[in-house]
């Protein structure tokens, strides 16, 4: 079989199990691929000149589309600069497919030009991988869980371009992958006498778009306390008004330290907060109950575990659990005090993220590592309606994320996304594509606190924080979008389709803010 008819053949078999994006990389190796989509202009391709970038931004893509989507990379370290993105995919449970050109088998342990051992480059991030060449063409990607990234690797002889590539008619009736969601749930029981013999606090993180509808009804049975993460979508939702925690995740704590619930109930994604890995250690012996989409349990001990949150709706629950009323209103009071300290530190970056999140309204929202996360699900508006807020968690901190933005983004609504600076400063590159999206209303908030202030209330040394001047306007000129700094919020605003907006922060105010709020709870 030729190069130009093995590159048919696969790209065949991509389009059967529903890839309708590709993100090409094109060098010389795998110029048999990029050939063939040069003659297939109908299939849509994104261009790129960095691997990693192009990777992260097929994850969005998917998140986006619901769809599998494949990266096409030459040989070489090309191909491991993608190794970052398949991790998140793997603990994300992302369809993401690597392609990936080589030299001959034969030219394998020789250390020739641009020559690795490509097979076993992505380990345990794979579920399958495929090493192709003239005599061993055969591939096949039915019947696959589509839970981690699959690896396609191929090796093409000299001369690269051996013929000419045909056209590739696209499918009639379309054969999609099913998208990975859960594996079966068989112990009803046990879920049920779980939930009758404890007093659990739920910890809301990323659900599954059509799980949605089946967690609402049931923890409205439930009636535990609950708290929401952003990226859960139903952080806000008012049939739960009665059941939201709106303080923060102190109050997790203090439910658990004060009696007033025994246990944890997981329900979606693995969470973000704090508490959730102090049940490692500080709180090893606290009964959790996880409810997910995929198999990770999200902690090295054991613990209850499922896999399908839509099977909730299988659950009944016979033993209701309602907040004490001076609970909530102790959570009310401490969110007033909380709104108390956004008015009286307008420029620290809790505040600063409250006000945000009352411009953002119904717009889609894009939370980009650690500080934008935790600051949201602590200071973001509850009186909206629960937006689309995604964030890429499954293993990642600050990898990736402005390309992975760049992929979700839907071209028909405006988004925004949030970011820390040392963020932004890892993916300059991300930028790149733009030119090559619909045109669409998006907007990139860099928080910009000179360093990774994380760890500042962490650790307490210098060192870990990796101090810097820099600003973020010749980012935005480089890439011709428009740019603004904000040191406070504004009232109105005058934003272009394509903006940068610096936030600029007062160290001192934060600081303020978050030894006054920290007072609060000791009291």
């Amino acid at each position: 079989m030729t190069n130009m008819e093995l590159s048919e053949e696969v790209i065949k078999e991509l389009v059967s199990v529903g890839v309708r994006e590709f993100c090409l990389c094109a060098g010389a190796r795998n110029s048999p691929l990029i050939h063939f989509f040069d003659h297939n202009q109908h299939l849509k391709a994104y261009h790129f000149f960095e691997e990693r970038s192009a990777a992260f931004f097929a994850l969005g893509k998917i998140a986006q589309t619901r769809r599998p989507v494949a990266i096409i990379t030459t040989s070489g370290t090309a191909a491991a600069e993608l190794l970052p993105a398949a991790v998140e995919a793997t603990y994300s449970s992302l369809p993401l497919i690597l392609v990936t050109a080589d030299r001959p088998k034969s030219y394998r342990g020789s250390g020739a030009p641009q020559t690795i051992d490509q097979i076993g480059l992505f380990s345990y991030y794979i579920e399958a991988c495929f090493d192709l060449d003239e005599e061993n063409t055969h591939i096949s990607l039915k019947g696959l869980s589509w839970r981690k990234p699959v690896h396609i690797n191929m090796c093409f002889k000299e001369p690269l371009l051996d013929g000419e590539p045909s056209q590739l008619k696209l499918p009639e009736k379309e054969q999609r992958i099913r998208f990975p969601e859960s594996f079966p749930l068989s112990m009803v029981d046990d879920i049920q006498n779980f939930l009758e013999t404890h007093k659990p606090v739920v910890l809301l993180s990323t659900l599954p778009e059509k799980a949605k509808k089946s967690v609402l009804s049931f923890l409205k049975q439930l009636k535990a306390p609950i708290y929401a993460e952003g990226i859960s979508g139903l952080r806000g939702h008012t049939e739960l008004k009665d059941y939201l925690l709106l303080s923060g995740e102190k109050m997790v704590a203090s439910l658990l330290d004060e009696g007033h619930c025994d246990s944890v109930l997981r329900l979606g994604g693995t969470p973000t907060l704090r508490l959730w890995r102090d049940l490692e250690n500080e709180r090893v012996d606290t009964p959790v109950l996880s409810i997910g989409f995929n198999h990770f349990t999200g902690l090295s001990r054991e613990i209850l575990h499922f896999s399908d949150l839509m099977d909730l709706s299988r659950i009944q629950v016979n033993v209701q659990k309602a907040l004490l009323p001076e609970i909530k209103s102790r959570d009310f009071q401490l969110h007033a005090e909380m709104i108390k300290l956004f008015q009286k530190y307008p420029r620290s970056e809790p505040a600063m993220v409250h006000g945000i999140s009352k411009i953002i309204k119904q717009d889609l929202v894009y939370l980009g590592n650690s500080l934008p996360v935790r600051e949201w699900d602590l200071a973001a508006d509850f009186t909206l309606q629960p937006a689309n807020v995604v964030a890429n968690r499954g293993a990642n901190g600050i990898d990736g994320q402005v390309s992975t933005y760049l992929g979700w983004a839907a071209p028909e609504k405006e988004s925004w996304c949030l970011i820390g600076d040392l963020t932004a400063l890892y993916d300059l590159s991300a930028l790149w594509i733009t030119p090559q999206l619909t045109r669409s209303k998006m907007r990139i908030v860099v928080i910009n606190n000179n360093g990774g202030m994380i760890f500042q209330r962490i650790f307490k040394k210098e060192i870990y924080l990796n101090r810097h001047q820099v600003g973020f306007e010749e980012w935005a000129k480089m890439w011709k979008w428009a740019y603004q700094s904000w040191n406070e919020v504004p009232n109105t605003l005058n934003l272009q389709d394509r903006q940068i907006i610096e936030v600029l922060p007062s160290h001192e105010q934060t600081e303020m803010f978050w030894n006054e709020w920290e007072s609060l709870w000791k009291t």
